[in-house]
């Protein structure tokens, strides 16, 4: 069983996440911007974190900084989603290499499923 936090604004999205990952024996915890994705994320530690780009109340990149600048950033997998994969300022953060992987929306939940699977696997092999 995995740890993931799914931060998204979009309360439909964090539904068929927590529903979908917990029928698969997951612990699945959700925030609805990136303030509470951050605070949950000092709760607990996940192993995948994903997280929406455009939110209110802190922005997609907020969350991976607070994620990836902390003690347990290394050992966390972030997946980002956007609408957009080919905005500007997010290919500008991809040379940051914070985030682990990129999902673009709207998505097939399989896909989104192999990726936190292999990031799973991934931060296991860092340990």
């Amino acid at each position: 069983m995995s740890r993931i936090l799914v931060v998204d604004d979009d309360p439909i999205i964090r539904q068929i996440c927590k529903s979908y990952f917990t029928s698969k024996g997951h612990d699945v915890a959700v925030a609805k911007d990136g303030a509470e994705g951050i605070k949950v994320f000092k709760t607990k530690d996940f192993d995948v974190v994903v997280t929406d780009l455009m939110m209110p109340n802190g922005h997609g990149f907020q969350v991976i900084d607070a994620i990836k600048l902390s003690a347990r950033g290394a050992k966390t997998g972030v997946l980002l989603l956007s609408a957009d994969v080919n905005d500007p300022d997010l290919k500008a953060y991809e040379r940051r290499a914070f985030q682990d992987d990129t999902l673009s929306k709207p998505f097939d939940v399989p896909d989104l499923e192999k990726k936190i699977n292999d990031l799973i696997v991934e931060m296991k092999n860092r340990e």
